[in-house]
């Protein structure tokens, strides 16, 4: 009767670790489902933002571009203005002076300004 009764406890407790078991399977199974999931939904995100990057990255290449070569420009008019005001014989104005000298271009060659 012992041994019975010994028998049966160990089986229901068993029985128990196995139930509990299979229900804490069940739960690592629907989280792996879920994280499978967002996983396909990432990776279906990563084309369109490698496409996205690319294209930011065009533009920005663009946008570079775009500057140095207005940089030159710029360059080019403010030689041209230098060159005129030291053959007119005139000073720059004030504004335009300082202009020159936050960018670190010289002036002091010119006409001194009177």
């Amino acid at each position: 009767m012992q041994l019975e009764a010994a028998e049966r406890k160990a089986r229901d407790r068993l029985a128990f670790q196995a139930n509990r078991n299979e229900r804490e399977t069940e739960v690592l199974r629907t989280r792996l489902r879920d994280l499978a999931s967002i996983n396909v939904d990432i990776a279906c995100e990563v084309p369109e933002l490698k496409a996205q990057i690319t294209e930011l990255q065009l533009e920005n290449a663009r946008l570079i571009h775009s500057q140095r070569a207005d940089f030159q420009e710029l360059m080019q008019i403010a030689g041209r203005l230098l060159e005129l005001s030291s053959r007119l014989g005139l000073p720059l104005d004030k504004a335009t002076n300082e202009i020159f000298q936050r960018r670190g271009w010289r002036t002091s060659t010119l006409v001194p300004e009177q």
